[in-house]
């Protein structure tokens, strides 16, 4: 079981990271560039997206989510 859950979290790890693919140097030139870059999934890139916006507005996005759920529970108590 622990294997298992090693391999997903490995999993999970994988596709959140990406693919990493080290830059392209010609053959014939001098110049060698060192370096790479992350290829990941189109829904590897949304999960950042959401993960970096709630880090940066977590305090009014907690707040805006209390007040619907406390609106809503107002709503239900009047019918």
């Amino acid at each position: 079981m622990a294997d298992r859950r090693k391999t997903l979290f490995q999993r999970i790890s994988d596709w959140y990271e990406g693919k990493m693919i080290p830059h392209d140097n010609l053959p014939a030139s001098e110049v060698f560039f060192f370096g790479w870059y992350y290829e990941r999934h189109w829904t590897a890139n949304v999960a950042r997206v959401l993960f970096t916006f709630y880090l940066a507005h977590w305090q009014w996005l907690i707040g805006t989510i209390i007040g619907v759920a406390g609106l809503w529970v107002a709503i239900l108590a009047l019918r």
